[in-house]
């Protein structure tokens, strides 16, 4: 056997599919085995690899053991002269494993080989080659200096800057993405990824021990590989920076002497804590950037309505300082809230979530304002006011704004427009009668021929980067169906990253890729959506219960002689409060392993009728339509309908 491809999934079935399809592909008539570790996904994986490519041997875990201990499983049974450690969010050309193996063949000096990594727009992602973390190389990666001198190749060693983006090189670390390594460097070397390793860092130290065996790390970018789900994607996230850096802390204790690796150690953990300080104001700023904006609207338009009221209209004395500062806050932070629970802040931005927020914001206001102190309530009219004037304000600047490309943090809907398909005829028409019961699919533009002829075409392949600049086009999907991967790979990087590409296997029901090396991978599927799976609706969930139970106790009095069981009515007001239970939620007996999670319920989706229980079957077929179609006035309908029941069934 010469090449063993290993590759551990989690979760991410479609880019499994197109990496396997890809991989076997590339294999052609080499001797090559392709191994499979799925550390428990709940996605289906494991049944679409077996019934998509059973030529592949897979190792289901019942639990999730880690990037590591996963590989070494596989390791363990492989055959391969080669081990290739590959990722699953990975797409590789037909030229790959040829090309790679007959380097390694002619240079048995190299212990391992990594390719030039590109994005999923086709641009070239850095980590395709580093260094190893020494103390400066540490600092500047942990506190995220090296991002402010991107092409130093001092402040930024880690990504090896200085070797060249196509220049064949010894480097120290080659990226566990995608690392073609020979089984008998690796044996010598100590042995595949250490297992003290649960996620990153097990390359850098695999890496490591090959160099320390005498063997070479190769940088090879005579091809390239697609990694969607890049570093760049994880770096972003509290929660990489720890985890990254207790694997560092791990790789120093483990390779450096006990006085190099205190003082190692010491500054990698107050980089942890100036990036998580750093983190935090970037993402604060980022999820609250609009709102402050708003306030910020909000507060002019009172003040100023405020003053006009009192000097112009009403020619009264001014309003206290002390009972502005007292009340001035609470209006804006009342609408402020009002807007977030209506969804002005969720994507897709619409203009009557914002109209709604401010309308019942007001509301609130002018209940709040009848509940103050009489030296509190200076006039309702300037809260109406502020209230209508605000709404226009803020719809109008937002659009302007917008607009002029002054605001661009404004969560407009920005999914593709227009899209091409490349494809022959058969296959497009097949791609695009997919792509029509995907929600939220771009407009199709027309076909574009993969080969030399534009018969019923656009364009043909070789004309497409002219043609998706004149017909202003957002987006192209391959389907690989007489189309090479080499080809699509080609013609990303010649169009440039101003456009999303997508990839579309041959009777697939998905289209894979990802935007850029800054986003995690997306895709569109015809596989079922839940409502239930979006924060918005879990938000207003949650409001939905709460709101009811505040009601519910404000008629406890009179309710308390309509419910069934008014202890338990009550026990559960306290439950649902307490965030331990949903008024309405899933019906007990089937399996909702598949369907998102949401509190325990008292109400099942359904209107109860006594003495009847539904049968598991219609029971599993309800909870599911109820995750797929969730909206909040299905609570409410419910909760209304089945009122006698809110102590339980």
């Amino acid at each position: 056997m010469k090449v063993s491809v290993i590759v551990v999934n989690y979760n991410v079935k479609y880019f499994l599919e197109v990496c396997l399809h890809s991989v076997l592909r590339a294999a052609g008539d080499m001797p090559v085995e392709v191994i499979v570790v799925d550390n428990n996904s709940t996605d289906d994986s494991c049944q679409m690899v077996l019934d998509r490519f059973p030529q592949v041997l897979l190792i289901p875990n019942k639990d999730n053991k880690g990037f590591s201990k996963a590989n070494n499983q596989a390791v363990a049974i492989a055959k391969g002269e080669y081990i290739l450690f590959l990722n699953p969010d990975t797409v590789m050309p037909e030229n790959f494993l040829s090309t790679t193996v007959a380097y390694m063949d002619a240079h048995p000096d190299a212990g391992a080989l990594g390719p030039r990594l590109i994005d999923g727009k086709g641009q070239f992602a850095p980590d395709s080659k580093k260094s190893f973390p020494s103390l400066s190389v540490a600092i500047f990666k942990t506190t995220g200096i090296n991002k402010l001198f991107p092409k130093s190749a001092y402040i930024n060693k880690y990504y090896a800057v200085h070797v060249a983006e196509r220049q064949i090189a010894e480097v120290d670390v080659l990226s566990g993405c995608c690392m073609l390594v020979r089984r008998s460097a690796m044996d010598i070397a100590g042995g595949p990824f250490d297992e003290d390793y649960f996620m990153y860092c097990e390359d850098v130290d695999l890496s490591y021990r090959i160099q320390k065996a005498g063997f070479k790390n190769i940088y090879f970018p005579e091809v390239d590989l697609i990694h969607y789900k890049g570093e760049s994607t994880r770096k972003m996230t509290l929660s990489y920076v720890r985890i990254f850096n207790e694997a560092l802390v791990t790789f120093v204790k483990k390779h450096y002497t006990k006085k190099q690796a205190g003082l190692f150690i010491l500054f990698i953990n107050a980089g942890i804590v100036l990036r998580a300080i750093l983190g935090t104001l970037k993402r604060g700023l980022k999820v609250l950037h609009m709102p402050l904006f708003d306030a910020l609207i909000l507060l002019v338009t009172l003040w100023g309505i405020k003053e006009f009221w009192v000097t112009e209209v009403k020619n009264i004395l001014p309003i206290k300082a002390a009972v502005v500062y007292a009340t001035f806050p609470a209006y804006i932070s009342l609408w402020l809230l009002s807007l977030y629970f209506n969804g002005a802040y969720d994507q897709p931005y619409r203009s009557l979530k914002v109209t709604r927020g401010m309308i019942f914001g007001t509301i609130v206001i002018l209940a709040y304002y009848g509940l103050l102190p009489p030296e509190y309530r200076y006039s309702r009219a300037i809260i109406i006011f502020t209230g209508f004037a605000g709404t226009v304000i803020l719809l109008g600047l937002h659009e302007l704004l917008y607009r002029m490309g002054i605001l661009r943090f404004i969560p407009y809907d920005t999914l593709p427009r227009k899209a091409v398909i490349v494809a022959d005829e058969p296959a497009y028409k097949q791609t695009a009668d997919v792509l029509r019961q995907v929600n939220y699919a771009p407009e199709l533009t027309g076909r574009i021929s993969p080969s030399h002829t534009s018969t019923n075409a656009l364009a043909t392949i070789h004309d497409m980067k002219q043609l998706l600049f004149v017909t202003n086009v957002n987006e192209v999907i391959f389907c690989i169906n007489g189309l090479r991967y080499q080809d699509v790979f080609s013609k990303m990087q010649e169009c440039g990253d101003r456009y999303e590409y997508k990839i579309h296997l041959p009777g697939g029901q998905s289209f894979v890729g990802s935007n850029s090396s800054a986003t995690s991978g997306d895709l569109y599927t015809i596989d079922k959506r839940y409502n239930l799976s979006d924060f918005a609706q879990l938000r207003n969930k949650r409001m939905v219960d709460i709101s009811a139970t505040l009601i519910f106790l404000l008629l406890s009095p009179v309710l308390l002689f309509l419910v069934r069981k008014p202890a338990a009515f009550l026990a559960n007001c306290g439950k649902v409060l307490a965030g331990k239970r949903t008024w309405v939620g899933y019906a007990a007996g089937p399996s909702t392993a598949h369907l998102p999670r949401i509190r325990a319920s008292v109400l099942c989706p359904y209107n109860v009728l006594f003495g009847y229980h539904p049968s598991h079957e219609v029971m599993s077929n309800i909870n599911t339509a109820y995750a797929r179609q969730y909206t909040p006035g299905y609570d409410v309908g419910l909760i209304l309908k089945n009122y006698r029941y809110l102590g339980g069934q």
